[in-house]
């Protein structure tokens, strides 16, 4: 599998992709207005990669995450990829019952927009004692 770096703009040249590991070192957090949530199954160069894109319509930027673990990284779980944690965040924010599937809540979370915040948050069973907290409010 071979993994593409972070480009700064689509083929068309509409959106403008933030590098959110940049950001979030610089800034010690991450947070993004959106306007609308897509999934990508089949992302990457060889098209077996999923990825969850957050954009903001009105600005023309977006921010990407991966699902699928890195084949270099260090962490192969897909459940611990920031894809997976902005993922539930979403959940925890859109899903209702009238969510059957992830596309349902994708779907959900497009029409009502939102705003995706990372912050360090304590974490006393991790060695570092902190860990990166994923929240969504709508």
């Amino acid at each position: 599998m071979e993994w593409n770096e972070n480009t700064t703009t689509n083929d068309k040249g509409e959106l403008t992709f933030l590098n959110f590991y940049e950001t979030r070192k610089a800034e010690g957090e991450f947070n993004f207005s959106f306007t609308n949530v897509t999934f990508n199954g089949n992302a990457g160069m060889n098209k077996d990669s999923e990825v969850v894109t957050l954009i903001d319509g009105e600005t023309e930027t977006a921010v990407s995450f991966y699902c699928t673990p890195h084949p270099d990284g260090l962490n192969q779980d897909p459940a611990k990829t920031d894809g997976a944690k902005v993922s539930n965040a979403l959940e925890r924010t859109f899903r209702d019952e009238t969510c059957n599937s992830w596309v349902d809540v994708y779907a959900k979370a497009s029409v009502n927009g939102g705003k995706l915040s990372v912050t360090k948050n304590d974490y006393p069973a991790s060695p570092t004692g902190w860990a990166w907290l994923f929240q969504v409010t709508a």
